[in-house]
């Protein structure tokens, strides 16, 4: 259904901008409207966008809901607080006083309100629960979306898949319908639970048809779901029972025990000291075991390179160079035919499994939890510099939309949303943690102003105020400006493995 926005950049961008932050931002004014009318504060205008006006959505009481423009953001006026004017033409007309300024309270006698109350007339205690009232919504938003990612099912290991590194043409495998890089996930609706489970399954359906469950690359390298119809025939079947746990070199440094024993990249290591690892659930691991036991000690090793079997003896070193290894190699796990060369490699099978209500909400605001503490680290860590590249980069709403695009793109060709939804939650927190920040004309530049009228007994004097929301906000906007440059320049999807 969604097919065309897969490989449109610009499309699952701009749908992105629609889906994460527009909601994020409705529901962070709508925790202001909240609180506005819980404190009685009256409320002039809720709007999204910012002016010049669009249109005139509909009035519910004393508030107008609108429709802007500039799709930056939204607002809610309330009563005393004049940093955003946006009246229409009719409430020009009606309500313009002799200097020439539209009168807030004479619009609202329009509207029926004799008595209005500004956010000024109530005490800074409430003035500062409005205030925050907008980040605590996107803090509830992201909650509850992370709860409905746990009720749509969390990540857990379900068993194993099993790629297909490398198929000699016209190989058993090939003719069988498989192609290099595919990757298994289940045969005939079986999740298969490890290698021998694997070589089970197919044991005991020799001879028939089955459906093969896999991952398949595409032309871009991307991976999409497929399923295949393979015949097990006999040779088929004992090409796939003849498969063996081994360790596959990749990488030999320079002056190491594995460069002096003699292996090459793309060798075998089928055993060590006459011992396979076929018993190994983790061949990788084993070997790593192995040669930090036996460090110091030779270690004969089964190799095999090009169809042939060699005995290669290796000491590895007891006190290695950080980042060599004992024995120098850079290897990863196969499970490999020596007849034929088929290679495959295991992974562990990730699936989503649905949780209860209960399990969700214990979920949703664990992860909110570890969020904010992730957050809270960050400056340590920046400080540290144990930061990874482009973690502190800051984006605008384009790289906003650019990530939300390719995490929207990678959720429809998964044809599962669990990773998009999350990206949903953590906007809505950075959206109200970044409102929060005591930075003029932000929410937190308010709080900053009405605690200071806690603390002195009395407030800074609205025009003072005032100024300073408005530098604040000229400060913002120009700070917009440059992030929007930054991101069209330089994409944030660049910084994407």
């Amino acid at each position: 259904m969604f097919d065309f926005l897969i490989g449109s950049t610009v499309l699952s961008s701009l749908l992105a901008f629609v889906i994460v932050l527009i909601p994020a931002v409705i529901v962070h004014e709508l925790g202001h409207f909240l609180a506005a009318r819980a404190t009685g504060i009256t409320v002039l205008e809720f709007g999204i966008g910012f002016p010049p006006r669009v249109a005139k959505l509909f009035t519910w009481r004393e508030t107008e809901f609108t429709l802007n423009l500039i799709p930056l953001g939204g607002f809610v006026r309330p009563f005393g607080e004049d940093m955003i004017q946006a009246v229409d033409e009719q409430d020009e007309n009606a309500a313009e006083s002799r200097d020439g300024l539209y009168s807030e309270r004479a619009i609202l006698k329009e509207r029926g309100v004799d008595h209005p109350v500004s956010i000024y007339d109530v005490k800074p205690l409430p003035r500062i629960f409005f205030m925050a009232a907008g980040a605590l919504a996107n803090f509830i938003m992201a909650v509850v979306v992370f709860v409905f990612v746990g009720m749509i099912g969390m990540p857990q290991e379900v068993g194993q898949r099993f790629g297909l590194l490398e198929l000699e043409p016209d190989s058993v495998f090939e003719t069988a319908g498989f192609q290099s890089n595919d990757w298994i996930h289940s045969v005939d609706g079986i999740v298969p639970q490890s290698r021998d489970d694997l070589i089970n399954i197919v044991r005991e359906r020799e001879g028939q048809t089955v459906v093969v469950g896999l991952r398949r690359q595409q032309a871009d390298d991307n991976y999409r779901s497929a399923t295949i119809d393979v015949t097990l025939s006999r040779e088929l079947v004992t090409t796939w029972t003849a498969l063996r746990a081994a360790v596959r070199v990749v990488m030999v440094m320079a002056d190491t025990p594995g460069e002096q024993a003699g292996l090459q990249p793309d060798d075998r290591i089928m055993a060590a000291d006459g011992v396979s690892f076929d018993a190994a659930f983790d061949p990788v691991l084993a070997l790593q075991e192995l040669t930090a036991e036996r460090a110091g000690q030779p270690i004969v090793l089964s190799v095999m390179r090009a169809g042939e079997m060699l005995d290669l003896t290796i000491t590895p070193r007891e006190n290695p160079p950080v980042g060599e290894g004992r024995i120098g190699i850079q290897i990863s796990g196969e499970i490999t035919n020596p007849t034929n060369g088929v290679a495959l490699v295991q992974a562990p099978q990730v699936d989503f499994v649905p949780q209860s209500f209960n399990e969700s909400v214990a979920y949703g605001v664990a992860e909110t939890t570890t969020v904010f503490r992730m957050i809270g680290e960050l400056p340590s860590r920046i400080i540290q510099g144990a930061t990874e590249p482009g973690e502190t980069r800051i984006i605008s709403v384009v790289g906003v939309s650019q990530l939300g695009g390719e995490i929207l793109q990678d959720s429809l060709e998964e044809n599962n949303f669990v990773v998009f939804l999350r990206f949903v939650a953590l906007i809505s927190i950075a959206l109200g943690i970044t409102n929060l920040l005591p930075i003029p004309a932000l929410d937190g530049g308010r709080i900053v102003f009405a605690f200071i009228e806690l603390v002195r007994g009395k407030p800074v004097s609205p025009e003072r105020e005032g100024y300073v929301h408005m530098l604040g906000l000229v400060f913002l906007l120009s700070l917009g400006v440059l992030l929007i440059i930054n991101d069209v320049m330089n994409p944030v999807t660049d910084l994407l493995p």
